[in-house]
């Protein structure tokens, strides 16, 4: 079982008893997770007698090719430090988290009117559509990947060079998960997670729970702030994209839409359209 510690949530019981109605009494039960949890009642859910825990580490690590590091910055030009980022380190692969599935589909936006290629990646996209993502992002199509926790557990992406916590996690077991993507199978990798002037206990949990304090991203601020006309423009474009997204929500559903649920904007509602075409010229 792996990412045990997740499957034996609550949230899962159902299935679980489920599974365990129909699988043999008689079995070997091996649970996986890099946090793995402490509570008994939770392992006891997995019908386990005289269990063995076996133990890597006792505290909880990341790989010594991973380079971490933070960015503090204030939270209303957290979207041109984005940018910023992405161009700077242009020609890898990205992951970036967000908390929120609305803060995904918000930013895959953003960064498309800028012209840089991101999926979106969430827990309200159908399964054929999270698969069609993953297939564009695995093979190189598409060199950002756009994501809440739903892509930092259990997928199999080989090769993704930076992670990017763009929304600092909530629980600092999340931290491990998320920059566990990338430096994998012995390759390096870089993990840079955003702090604003509301995410410093949250980040101050993380070191704690790492047991190191991480250097500072180097970043020119002068340059990140030559950004901020141009996403600002961006975000107006991605507001206006979103209201029409949930125009279509309420109308009958179409599946031709472009890079899965970040939709294109409607024949009937040519907003957003008409604002590029005047832009332009």
């Amino acid at each position: 079982m792996d990412e045990a510690d997740r499957i034996l949530n609550m949230d899962f019981e159902k299935e679980v008893d489920k599974l365990l109605k129909v699988i043999p009494k008689e079995r070997r039960t091996y649970l996986f997770s890099a946090t793995m949890t402490k509570k008994v009642k939770k392992l006891q859910r997995a019908s386990l007698q005289d269990p063995v825990k076996v133990e890597v580490s006792t505290k909880y690590t990341t790989v010594e090719k991973l380079v971490q590091s933070y960015i503090f910055i204030p939270s209303k030009y957290k979207d041109c430090y984005l940018v910023s980022i992405l161009n700077d380190l242009a020609g890898n692969s990205f992951m970036v988290f967000c908390g929120t599935c609305n803060n995904v589909q918000r930013t895959t936006l953003l960064l498309r009117n800028l012209g840089l290629h991101a999926v979106p990646l969430h827990g309200q996209m159908s399964q054929s559509k999270r698969l069609g993502t993953l297939n564009k992002f695995k093979s190189k199509s598409r060199s950002i990947l756009v994501a809440t926790d739903v892509a930092s557990r259990g997928l199999d992406i080989p090769h993704v060079d930076v992670v990017i916590n763009f929304d600092i996690p909530t629980h600092s077991k999340d931290y491990i998960h998320r920059v566990g993507r990338t430096a994998r199978a012995g390759r390096s990798g870089r993990a840079i997670t955003f702090v604003t002037q509301y995410d410093v206990e949250l980040y101050q949990r993380i070191e704690q729970l790492i047991g190191k304090r991480l250097p500072k991203f180097d970043v020119v601020d002068e340059e990140v702030m030559m950004l901020v006309e141009r996403v600002t423009e961006a975000q107006r474009f991605a507001k206006l994209e979103m209201r029409e997204m949930e125009d279509k929500r309420k109308r009958p559903r179409q599946d031709n839409d472009e890079d899965n649920e970040v939709q294109v904007p409607s024949k009937k509602n040519k907003t957003v359209s008409n604002m590029k075409k005047k832009r332009r010229k």
